[in-house]
């Protein structure tokens, strides 16, 4: 098999509902379209398992402290009221109270999975509905997997959510901070990565490691841990696209007692979406073998962000 052919991620729709995604004989991710999430942990799609081009996993599901914390996935934990995230939900002088109020974000077609120019694509629509079914925001959503080297031992993710405000009024985004609760700002693109990444190494594009990066805006955050078994150590680089509102990003991230990640775009202060209106982001995982100093990890954030693709 040609170096070419290798390095090219090939798409697959399975019967069991799933899309993965191929490189070789190494599924670097499985999308999780429709997953039998129960209802009070916001039923949505995921990736889970993502695996680096030597097949270690970076990603954890239904972790036993948190079992809305799936993989890598895009939501919301306040949003007007309803809670698109899982689980409780913090109310300002209550604390985290159990609503009735958990909403889903459902599969509703296909627009394309494509295989083409080294990468691959899919594309689909999503509907975001209430807790009582009413359907909020219109998504249109596009998975793009390339940027694969296996010499240099790395793939990229590009991760493009175009949100239309179908619910006829005015939709407040926000996070538990918003809220009144401290460094919980939770929301966005979200990753939870594997138990043995507890401890790992936190670096921002200025330095700040994971006591320094809560809440901090910048442009790119990386996360190295180890892996048990093979001792391996892997990296996951996220990047803020420059053409998302509010870029740089402010950072959700933790190194203990668990390994998350998230695109905090409304850490500090709520974003307000009119009837109609449009909001798209586009935000960059590098997923990386081994642990490049600071760089390196420079290099493969300008390279990813040189060479965006969005939709």
């Amino acid at each position: 098999m040609s170096r070419a052919a290798v390095d090219t991620p090939e798409a697959t729709e399975e019967a069991d509902g799933r899309v993965r995604v191929r490189l070789g004989d190494v599924v670097l991710a499985e999308y999780v379209v429709e997953p039998p999430t129960p209802a009070g942990d916001s039923p949505k799609p995921y990736l889970h398992p993502l695996r680096t081009t030597a097949g270690e996993i970076v990603t954890a599901v239904r972790p036993h402290d948190h079992t809305w914390h799936n993989g890598l996935q895009f939501t919301m934990a306040h949003l007007s009221g309803e809670n698109f995230w899982g689980g409780r939900t913090y109310v300002r002088g209550r604390g985290y109270t159990p609503l009735d109020n958990n909403g889903t974000i459902g599969h509703v077609r296909w627009e394309g999975i494509d295989d083409a120019g080294g990468q691959c694509a899919l594309r689909h629509e999503l509907a975001w509905r209430t807790a009582s079914g009413r359907r909020w925001l219109t998504e249109h959503r596009t998975l793009r997997f390339g940027d694969v080297s296996l010499r240099g031992g790395h793939w990229t993710l590009t991760w493009s959510s175009r949100l239309r405000n179908t619910s006829g009024h005015e939709l407040r985004w926000g996070s538990p901070v918003t809220e009144g609760r401290d460094t919980a700002g939770y929301g966005g693109l979200f990753w939870r990565g594997p138990r043995s990444f507890v401890g790992g190494t936190v670096r921002t594009s200025d330095g700040k490691s994971a006591a320094d990066a809560m809440g901090h805006r910048a442009p790119w955050l990386a996360f190295t841990g180890q892996h048990d078994e093979s001792l391996r150590t892997s990296t996951l680089l996220f990047a803020d696209s420059p053409g998302n509102a509010a870029h740089p990003t402010a950072w959700y991230v933790r190194a203990e007692p668990f390994p998350v990640v998230s695109f905090a775009a409304t850490y500090h202060s709520p974003w307000l979406l009119e009837p109609g209106e449009e909001l798209t982001l586009t935000h960059h995982v590098v997923v990386i073998d081994g642990a490049p100093d600071a760089a390196g990890l420079a290099r493969h954030a300008a390279r990813v962000l040189d060479g965006q693709d969005t939709d």
